[in-house]
């Protein structure tokens, strides 16, 4: 994928996730254990402080917003 949004403008979130070679591997059984949801944990963690070292303080500060506001859409949309 080379775009983060479909041709109407919408995020392509379910593309993202189906390609990404860590869902293919978890979901290659078809179970979720709780050891692969920690080692996801651990790798977006991972991922996070790699980020935080190399980025300008502006970037740092605009994935920090931009992971709150996917926070809050994933929170609200599981109290719907």
């Amino acid at each position: 994928m080379t775009t983060l949004f479909d041709p109407h403008g919408n995020l392509n979130i379910d593309d993202l996730i189906a390609e990404q070679p860590s869902f293919q591997r978890i979901m290659a059984d078809g179970v979720v254990t709780a050891e692969e949801v920690e080692e996801q944990a651990a790798r977006v963690s991972t991922l996070l402080h790699q980020f935080e070292k190399t980025a300008t303080p502006e970037q740092v500060e605009q994935m920090r917003e931009i992971l709150a506001e996917l926070s809050v859409l994933v929170a609200v949309n599981n109290m719907r």
